[in-house]
Protein backbone atom coordinates (compact mmCIF):
# COMPACT_ATOMS: atom_id res chain seq x y z
CA UNK A 1 0.00 0.00 0.00
CA UNK A 2 2.33 2.39 1.11
CA UNK A 3 4.32 1.57 -2.39
CA UNK A 4 1.04 2.58 -4.78
CA UNK A 5 0.99 5.54 -2.38
CA UNK A 6 4.98 6.26 -3.27
CA UNK A 7 4.33 5.72 -6.80
CA UNK A 8 1.25 8.24 -7.04
CA UNK A 9 2.94 11.00 -5.62
CA UNK A 10 6.11 10.91 -7.83
CA UNK A 11 3.37 10.58 -10.88
CA UNK A 12 1.87 13.69 -9.13
CA UNK A 13 5.04 15.19 -8.52
CA UNK A 14 6.09 14.81 -12.49
CA UNK A 15 2.95 15.80 -13.93
CA UNK A 16 2.73 19.35 -11.78
CA UNK A 17 6.53 20.05 -13.01
CA UNK A 18 4.65 19.57 -16.33
CA UNK A 19 2.31 21.82 -15.62
CA UNK A 20 4.80 24.14 -14.24
CA UNK A 21 7.37 23.97 -17.43
CA UNK A 22 4.04 24.70 -20.05
CA UNK A 23 3.02 27.52 -18.17
CA UNK A 24 6.49 29.05 -17.68
CA UNK A 25 8.46 30.68 -20.30
CA UNK A 26 11.90 29.92 -20.40
CA UNK A 27 14.01 33.13 -20.62
CA UNK A 28 16.77 32.98 -22.89
CA UNK A 29 19.94 34.90 -23.58
CA UNK A 30 18.53 36.89 -26.87
CA UNK A 31 14.56 36.83 -25.61
CA UNK A 32 13.88 40.35 -24.18
CA UNK A 33 10.67 41.76 -22.71
CA UNK A 34 8.34 43.84 -25.73
CA UNK A 35 8.96 47.51 -25.25
CA UNK A 36 12.59 47.26 -24.06
CA UNK A 37 15.73 49.13 -25.11
CA UNK A 38 19.34 47.83 -24.93
CA UNK A 39 22.36 49.84 -26.45
CA UNK A 40 23.89 48.70 -29.64
CA UNK A 41 27.57 49.53 -31.47
CA UNK A 42 26.79 48.47 -35.03
CA UNK A 43 26.53 52.66 -36.03
CA UNK A 44 29.14 54.27 -38.00
CA UNK A 45 32.33 56.10 -36.29
CA UNK A 46 31.76 54.81 -32.61
CA UNK A 47 27.97 56.29 -32.27
CA UNK A 48 25.97 54.62 -30.02
CA UNK A 49 22.53 53.68 -30.99
CA UNK A 50 19.72 51.37 -29.43
CA UNK A 51 17.60 48.69 -30.08
CA UNK A 52 13.98 48.17 -29.26
CA UNK A 53 12.31 44.74 -28.30
CA UNK A 54 9.63 43.45 -30.30
CA UNK A 55 6.19 41.81 -30.03
CA UNK A 56 8.29 39.00 -30.70
CA UNK A 57 10.47 39.14 -27.68
CA UNK A 58 13.40 39.91 -29.82
CA UNK A 59 15.49 43.07 -30.57
CA UNK A 60 14.78 44.99 -33.76
CA UNK A 61 17.60 46.38 -36.01
CA UNK A 62 20.13 48.89 -34.14
CA UNK A 63 18.75 52.38 -34.45
CA UNK A 64 21.04 55.07 -34.99
CA UNK A 65 21.46 58.64 -34.35
CA UNK A 66 20.91 60.32 -37.13
CA UNK A 67 19.35 57.65 -39.57
CA UNK A 68 17.03 59.10 -42.00
CA UNK A 69 14.37 55.73 -42.34
CA UNK A 70 14.48 54.72 -39.03
CA UNK A 71 16.24 51.54 -39.24
CA UNK A 72 19.90 50.43 -39.81
CA UNK A 73 23.31 51.96 -38.95
CA UNK A 74 24.44 55.11 -40.95
CA UNK A 75 27.43 57.78 -40.60
CA UNK A 76 25.78 59.70 -37.79
CA UNK A 77 24.23 62.46 -39.73
CA UNK A 78 21.41 63.22 -41.58
CA UNK A 79 21.10 63.03 -45.81
CA UNK A 80 18.85 65.80 -45.66
CA UNK A 81 20.49 69.33 -45.35
CA UNK A 82 17.49 71.60 -45.61
CA UNK A 83 17.12 73.25 -48.15
CA UNK A 84 16.45 73.12 -52.67
CA UNK A 85 19.07 72.80 -55.48
CA UNK A 86 19.18 76.45 -57.30
CA UNK A 87 20.23 75.85 -61.11
CA UNK A 88 22.17 78.20 -62.00
CA UNK A 89 22.46 79.92 -58.87
CA UNK A 90 20.21 82.68 -57.68
CA UNK A 91 18.91 83.14 -54.75
CA UNK A 92 21.53 85.87 -53.99
CA UNK A 93 23.55 83.75 -51.41
CA UNK A 94 25.63 80.62 -51.92
CA UNK A 95 24.16 78.00 -53.60
CA UNK A 96 24.81 74.42 -55.15
CA UNK A 97 25.70 74.47 -58.90
CA UNK A 98 25.06 70.55 -59.38
CA UNK A 99 21.26 70.30 -58.04
CA UNK A 100 22.82 69.78 -54.26
CA UNK A 101 21.07 71.54 -51.50
CA UNK A 102 21.44 75.44 -50.35
CA UNK A 103 21.05 77.38 -47.80
CA UNK A 104 22.94 76.64 -44.52
CA UNK A 105 24.63 73.77 -45.97
CA UNK A 106 25.65 74.35 -49.33
CA UNK A 107 27.86 72.57 -51.60
CA UNK A 108 29.48 72.76 -55.16
CA UNK A 109 30.23 76.76 -54.26
CA UNK A 110 28.72 79.93 -54.41
CA UNK A 111 26.91 81.18 -57.25
CA UNK A 112 25.80 85.06 -57.94
CA UNK A 113 22.30 85.34 -57.87
CA UNK A 114 19.58 88.19 -59.68
CA UNK A 115 20.18 90.50 -56.83
CA UNK A 116 23.09 91.49 -54.64
CA UNK A 117 26.49 90.60 -56.12
CA UNK A 118 24.97 91.84 -59.86
CA UNK A 119 22.61 89.99 -61.69
CA UNK A 120 20.56 90.37 -64.82
CA UNK A 121 19.52 94.36 -63.72
CA UNK A 122 21.27 97.10 -63.12
CA UNK A 123 18.94 99.88 -62.35
CA UNK A 124 18.48 103.71 -63.79
CA UNK A 125 20.74 105.75 -65.96
CA UNK A 126 24.97 105.36 -64.17
CA UNK A 127 24.07 102.49 -62.54
CA UNK A 128 25.96 100.23 -64.99
CA UNK A 129 24.98 97.06 -66.10
CA UNK A 130 26.07 93.03 -66.39
CA UNK A 131 28.23 92.79 -69.15
CA UNK A 132 27.32 88.72 -69.25
CA UNK A 133 23.71 89.57 -70.15
CA UNK A 134 22.72 88.86 -73.76
CA UNK A 135 19.66 91.59 -74.79
CA UNK A 136 17.38 90.22 -77.46
CA UNK A 137 17.80 93.78 -78.92
CA UNK A 138 18.45 97.52 -78.12
CA UNK A 139 15.05 98.27 -76.53
CA UNK A 140 15.11 95.28 -74.24
CA UNK A 141 18.56 96.51 -72.90
CA UNK A 142 16.94 100.28 -72.25
CA UNK A 143 13.66 99.00 -70.63
CA UNK A 144 16.14 97.51 -68.38
CA UNK A 145 19.10 99.66 -67.60
CA UNK A 146 16.89 102.58 -68.45
CA UNK A 147 14.17 101.89 -67.42
CA UNK A 148 13.20 105.65 -66.21
CA UNK A 149 14.26 107.19 -68.94
CA UNK A 150 12.50 104.59 -71.50
CA UNK A 151 9.19 104.96 -69.79
CA UNK A 152 9.20 108.74 -69.89
CA UNK A 153 10.06 108.33 -73.83
CA UNK A 154 7.17 106.17 -74.46
CA UNK A 155 4.49 108.07 -72.65
CA UNK A 156 5.56 111.17 -75.09
CA UNK A 157 4.34 110.81 -78.44
CA UNK A 158 7.25 113.72 -79.35
CA UNK A 159 10.16 110.91 -78.45
CA UNK A 160 8.44 107.60 -79.59
CA UNK A 161 4.89 107.93 -81.19
CA UNK A 162 1.65 106.68 -79.90
CA UNK A 163 0.92 104.93 -83.01
CA UNK A 164 4.14 103.52 -83.30
CA UNK A 165 4.67 105.35 -87.24
CA UNK A 166 8.12 105.95 -86.69
CA UNK A 167 7.43 109.64 -86.41
CA UNK A 168 8.77 110.21 -83.21
CA UNK A 169 11.79 111.19 -82.43
CA UNK A 170 14.18 108.36 -80.73
CA UNK A 171 12.10 105.68 -83.79
CA UNK A 172 14.23 107.88 -86.17
CA UNK A 173 17.07 108.32 -84.22
CA UNK A 174 17.17 104.08 -83.98
CA UNK A 175 15.84 103.91 -87.42
CA UNK A 176 19.02 105.82 -88.67
CA UNK A 177 21.21 103.32 -85.99
CA UNK A 178 20.49 100.61 -87.37
CA UNK A 179 21.05 101.18 -90.98
CA UNK A 180 24.27 101.71 -90.34
CA UNK A 181 24.94 98.65 -88.08
CA UNK A 182 24.33 96.93 -91.28
CA UNK A 183 27.41 98.23 -92.26
CA UNK A 184 29.61 97.30 -89.34
CA UNK A 185 29.92 98.78 -85.65
CA UNK A 186 28.28 102.45 -84.81
CA UNK A 187 30.45 104.56 -83.21
CA UNK A 188 29.91 107.99 -81.21
CA UNK A 189 29.99 110.23 -83.92
CA UNK A 190 27.80 108.38 -86.26
CA UNK A 191 25.05 107.98 -83.49
CA UNK A 192 25.82 111.89 -82.60
CA UNK A 193 25.56 112.36 -86.17
CA UNK A 194 22.38 110.60 -86.31
CA UNK A 195 21.03 112.20 -83.43
CA UNK A 196 21.56 115.77 -84.36
CA UNK A 197 19.63 115.47 -87.75
CA UNK A 198 16.92 113.29 -86.05
CA UNK A 199 17.97 110.32 -88.27
CA UNK A 200 17.71 112.05 -91.69
CA UNK A 201 21.05 111.50 -91.77
CA UNK A 202 23.84 109.37 -90.43
CA UNK A 203 26.77 112.07 -91.58
CA UNK A 204 28.58 112.97 -88.20
CA UNK A 205 27.59 116.75 -87.35
CA UNK A 206 29.56 118.28 -83.96
CA UNK A 207 27.41 120.70 -83.27
CA UNK A 208 26.82 120.89 -79.44
CA UNK A 209 24.72 117.89 -77.87
CA UNK A 210 21.70 118.20 -77.84
CA UNK A 211 19.72 119.80 -80.83
CA UNK A 212 17.88 122.88 -79.33
CA UNK A 213 14.25 120.88 -81.15
CA UNK A 214 15.23 117.30 -79.47
CA UNK A 215 13.20 116.58 -76.49
CA UNK A 216 14.27 116.54 -73.21
CA UNK A 217 13.00 112.75 -73.20
CA UNK A 218 14.60 111.66 -76.16
CA UNK A 219 17.62 113.21 -74.91
CA UNK A 220 17.43 111.72 -71.50
CA UNK A 221 16.86 108.24 -73.22
CA UNK A 222 19.72 108.72 -75.60
CA UNK A 223 22.55 110.01 -72.85
CA UNK A 224 21.24 106.78 -70.43
CA UNK A 225 21.92 104.60 -73.44
CA UNK A 226 25.40 106.03 -74.03
CA UNK A 227 27.20 107.37 -71.04
CA UNK A 228 29.35 105.71 -69.06
CA UNK A 229 28.12 104.15 -65.78
CA UNK A 230 28.24 107.57 -63.29
CA UNK A 231 29.30 110.44 -65.57
CA UNK A 232 27.97 113.68 -66.35
CA UNK A 233 25.21 113.25 -68.72
CA UNK A 234 25.95 114.44 -72.39
CA UNK A 235 29.73 113.34 -72.28
CA UNK A 236 29.39 111.05 -74.31
CA UNK A 237 28.80 113.14 -77.25
CA UNK A 238 30.39 116.66 -75.79
CA UNK A 239 33.58 115.35 -73.43
CA UNK A 240 36.13 116.18 -75.95
CA UNK A 241 38.37 113.45 -74.72
CA UNK A 242 35.96 110.93 -76.22
CA UNK A 243 36.70 112.58 -79.78
CA UNK A 244 40.50 112.38 -79.95
CA UNK A 245 42.27 113.79 -83.23
CA UNK A 246 45.63 112.85 -84.34
CA UNK A 247 48.34 114.47 -86.27
CA UNK A 248 46.37 113.97 -89.82
CA UNK A 249 43.30 115.80 -87.80
CA UNK A 250 41.17 112.53 -88.14
CA UNK A 251 38.90 111.53 -85.33
CA UNK A 252 38.64 108.23 -83.99
CA UNK A 253 36.31 108.00 -81.17
CA UNK A 254 36.83 106.25 -78.43
CA UNK A 255 35.24 102.69 -77.71
CA UNK A 256 31.64 102.56 -76.28
CA UNK A 257 32.17 102.39 -72.23
CA UNK A 258 31.31 99.16 -70.24
CA UNK A 259 27.51 98.79 -69.10
CA UNK A 260 25.96 100.68 -71.17
CA UNK A 261 23.29 99.65 -73.80
CA UNK A 262 25.27 101.42 -76.61
CA UNK A 263 27.94 98.67 -76.13
CA UNK A 264 26.14 95.88 -75.27
CA UNK A 265 23.06 96.20 -77.62
CA UNK A 266 22.22 98.80 -79.46
CA UNK A 267 25.31 99.44 -81.73
CA UNK A 268 26.89 96.06 -82.70
CA UNK A 269 26.78 95.03 -86.06
CA UNK A 270 23.97 93.07 -86.91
Amino acid sequence: MNSKRSMWKVILGLVGVGLLVTNCTIKTEDSCTPGEKKNCNACANGVTGNQTCGDDSTYGECFCPGSVDGGGSNAGGSSVAGGSSVAGGSNGGASSGAGGSSGGASSGGASSGNAGEGGATSGDAGAGGDASVVYASCVDCLSDRCAAEYAACDAEPNCISTELDGSGQFERIAACINAERVKGLVKRDVVRGCGVTMGASADPNYDQWAPTNMHPTTTALMNCMADAPGAAAASWANDDANYPVDSNDMIHPTPWPAGTCAKDACTSAL
